[in-house]
């Protein structure tokens, strides 16, 4: 399966959640079953990536991986600069 960042659309920023978790590295099959993937390991917390983008950053999952979970800026106002924000 493909590897993909879950990160909160530019100009999104009323999508932060209390828990503080901004984004998400999982791997899956498509964009929405990443999204999916990534609400799954922050159960209980009413689905906090649902609007969220899904970004293929990877064909593949390196040998090891671990879904992780992101609190924070997960793409920062540095790229955000880079693409015209």
């Amino acid at each position: 399966m493909a590897l993909f960042l879950i990160h909160r659309p530019r100009g999104a920023e009323n999508l932060k959640n209390a828990a503080g978790l901004h984004g998400a590295l999982v791997d899956a099959a498509d964009g929405p079953a990443a999204i999916a993937a990534a609400n799954a390991l922050a159960a209980g917390l009413n689905n906090p990536f649902d609007g969220y983008s899904a970004t293929q950053v990877a064909s593949a999952a390196a040998g090891g991986f671990a879904p992780a979970l992101f609190e924070g800026e997960v793409v920062g106002t540095a790229y955000g600069a880079r693409r015209g924000a």
